[in-house]
């Protein structure tokens, strides 16, 4: 990689910033600690609440410096999205006065793990995140601390995606009584089975729900039947179950569910559903608002609407 200049440093922040809406996009330019050190200094930065450096290489040292700019000390939105943060970076995180009008914080595909977890839980600085993404080796401990924690009682999104999440932590976050104003929680590339979704399902935490994301999540039919007959979930209008095995019969039993009456969004790839089954789910009267449903994966992998 090119070293870059001060001056290419001020071009970069010159593109990426948004006045108007204190903004300051640096995402994808491969940038390393001392990088954003020399970029924190600038006084161009002043007025930015929103960051987003996604897809970098900031660790730990580019994390302090940020925590040292006076001209961040305004963050409501800080996106760090697969960087090199790890444990010991969040936990200086944890601790920050900079942080304080901090909502929306994103560390997925860092190198947080458990103790990562556990500052964050442990944090009062951050009690005002409503939304937070992070991962991606908090395992079922690191999930157990958040579920308990006093602080993060303001989340309306929680996405620990790829996290090696087990049944464990999702009896976790079932028995969390913190966790009551989330709409949204994204669970994607773990390893949640039956027991754990039935558990989810029967728990009350999850009333206000109104998206479930279960990527890759072994639920099987015993889930999907869970889901399909859960009150706690009658408000979801999302549902992903891409690649969960449920099969036919587990499609049968959404198709047939009384209690996901205001679904809107159902993605099913990769469940080996046949046609006939297809239909009754797309034709059921029990889905009076699906307007999206997706068997079968788009071209490029992404899932769009089969009507």
């Amino acid at each position: 990689m090119t070293e870059k200049t001060q001056a290419d440093l001020d071009l970069l922040i010159d593109e990426g910033l948004n006045a108007e809406k204190g903004e300051l996009d640096l995402a994808r330019h491969e940038l390393e600690d001392d990088d954003v050190k020399a970029i924190f200094q600038s006084d161009k930065i002043k007025g930015v609440t929103a960051l987003f450096l996604e897809f970098n290489k900031i660790s730990d040292e580019g994390v302090r410096a940020l925590l040292d700019c006076e001209n961040l000390k305004h963050l409501t939105a800080l996106n760090l999205f697969k960087n090199e943060v790890t444990d010991a970076g969040v936990k200086e995180m944890a601790k920050s006065k900079t942080l304080l009008n901090l909502s929306e914080l994103v560390l997925s595909d860092n190198k947080v793990e458990t103790e990562g977890a556990q500052a964050l839980a442990e944090s009062k600085t951050l009690s005002n995140l409503v939304s937070l993404w992070v991962g991606d080796g908090l395992g079922d401990e690191g999930v157990k601390w958040i579920t308990q924690s006093k602080y993060l009682t303001r989340l309306n999104l929680l996405s620990l995606y790829r996290n090696n999440i087990g049944n464990a932590g999702a009896f976790a976050l079932a028995k969390s009584s913190n966790l009551s104003s989330l709409t949204e929680l994204n669970l994607n590339w773990n390893f949640i089975g039956t027991d754990g979704i039935e558990a989810m399902a029967e728990s009350k935490t999850f009333a206000s729900l109104e998206q479930l994301t279960l990527t890759y999540n072994p639920i099987g039919v015993r889930g999907a039947k869970a889901i399909a007959r859960s009150e706690n979930f009658k408000n979801l209008k999302l549902l992903d179950l891409y690649e969960a095995d449920i099969g036919n019969e587990g499609g049968k039993a959404l198709a047939e569910s009384k209690a996901l009456s205001n679904l809107e969004t159902l993605i099913l790839i990769h469940n080996d559903i046949t046609e006939d089954v297809q239909e009754l789910i797309r034709n059921s009267k029990n889905l009076p608002k699906l307007s999206k449903l997706v068997f079968r994966p788009a071209p490029t992998e992404e899932a769009g609407s089969l009507g």
